[in-house]
């Protein structure tokens, strides 16, 4: 199925379902989560979907995701395939993806040579601990950047010192390393959870690397009515969308209103590798 093609309630419809089976698991084993960014905004927003948006995205305290990640081999329902970013260099996420087997979702050329699954997803995001002190923020915030630079394996596009001093790292880091020191100061950018923090921080990208959250946002949660169903979400919803998004009840123009990252190929009964070569080779024309 080629974009124009698409019927965006049934990629709602296959998002939601694994949305449905997150929220089983995590309420069954006690872990916390909240809807966040785009799927948030949409459940206060508009009570579901961002009309023009297909996201689902959720997040976690990062020793709730740490659990999620351990219980998934055994408790996670078989229809779900977990994309780890973390075990695997071919993924250039800094987070999970909770994937729907036997369904296709490719966004990009590059992933369609990938060997992870390709079905469509949720976002699953890890928060950290941020540190008390401005000293051992500035730290955190460089082993984040860092961990982003090696994972995406370009530069930001930041001008100056900052695009100077990437580009050189770079060049003189060879590419086989890049996996292993993202990993490497990913972990030395979490060395502060398990510790009081003073904020939460998602690093998904440079900016949000300083984009800080209360400490406590986890501590209070509801549930929140979401395209039909209701799911977990911070009972201080309003704050983190404020933080996030700014007058985040004020719509987008008109003429952004639309799909921004419309995926190359969609089908909601097959894996990418089920598709005969035909098929793959029309979506990459």
């Amino acid at each position: 199925m080629r974009p124009e093609e698409i019927n965006m309630q049934e990629v709602w419809d296959a998002e939601q379902s694994i949305l449905d089976e997150l929220d089983r698991l995590c309420t069954h084993h006690d872990l916390r989560y909240s809807l966040a960014y785009g799927t948030l905004l949409g459940a206060v927003r508009h009570r579901g979907f961002i009309p023009w948006d297909d996201d689902v995205d959720i997040m976690m305290p990062r020793e709730d995701y740490d659990r999620l990640m351990e219980l998934w081999p055994t408790a996670a329902p078989k229809t779900l395939i977990l994309d780890r970013c973390d075990l695997d260099p071919e993924n250039c996420n800094v987070f999970s993806k909770a994937r729907k087997d036997h369904t296709t979702f490719l966004q990009f050329e590059s992933e369609s040579t990938a060997h992870f699954h390709k079905g469509v997803f949720n976002d699953i995001f890890p928060a950290e601990h941020v540190p008390h002190g401005k000293l051992a923020r500035k730290l955190q915030y460089a082993d984040f950047a860092l961990m982003l630079l090696f994972n995406r394996g370009f530069p930001s596009g930041s001008k100056g010192i900052v695009g100077f001093g990437e580009r050189m790292l770079l060049s003189l880091v060879p590419k086989k390393r890049y996996y292993a020191l993202s990993q490497h100061f990913a972990r030395r950018g979490r060395r502060w959870n398990g510790k009081p923090a003073a904020y939460l921080v998602c690093p998904v990208t440079i900016r949000d690397c300083k984009r800080y959250y209360p400490a406590d946002l986890f501590d209070s949660l509801q549930r929140i009515g979401f395209h039909g169903r209701t799911y977990s979400a911070f009972a201080r919803a309003e704050e983190f969308l404020t933080l996030r998004y700014g007058d985040f009840r004020q719509l987008p123009p008109e003429e952004d209103r639309v799909w921004k990252h419309p995926p190359l190929l969609v089908d909601f009964t097959r894996n990418y590798e089920e598709l005969s070569p035909e098929e793959q080779a029309k979506a990459l024309e």
